[in-house]
């Protein structure tokens, strides 16, 4: 045993009290917690960005029929969110889809990523033969 072990004076930091035992059990937690709107104007510039982004997520998809629904559905929830209204059904698969293009679009801008001559150009973009 060494000499820094054997202390019972240390200098560390006296334990404090566990972060989880200040937090509520997940089950009285509301399954919904109240989302804050942003202010009127702040909405109509996310609203402007989330069409431009969307707009782009297109483009990257190169008008891929599954991506561009999906794309839009996402556009659709963000903009009701946004308006106070109630938000129609989307699924993470959506959201992760309209990421993935945005964030392969900026990977190719940055050059990260050359393409094989096997690799589709677009995420859900058909693989040519």
């Amino acid at each position: 045993m060494s000499a820094d072990s054997a202390r019972s004076g240390s200098r560390r930091n006296p334990p404090r009290a566990s972060i989880t035992s200040q937090l509520p059990h997940w089950s009285d937690v509301p399954s919904e917690p109240p989302r804050a709107r942003p202010s009127p104007n702040v909405a109509a510039v996310f609203c402007d960005l989330v069409s431009w982004a969307a707009d782009i997520a297109i483009v990257l998809t190169r008008d891929c029929p599954e991506d561009r629904d999906a794309i839009e559905r996402v556009r659709r929830y963000a903009h009701a969110w946004l308006a106070g209204e109630p938000c129609p059904e989307t699924s993470i698969d959506d959201v992760l889809t309209t990421a993935a293009a945005l964030m392969a679009g900026i990977d190719r801008k940055l050059g990260g990523t050359t393409p094989d001559e096997d690799e589709r150009q677009a995420v859900g973009a058909a693989v040519s033969e």
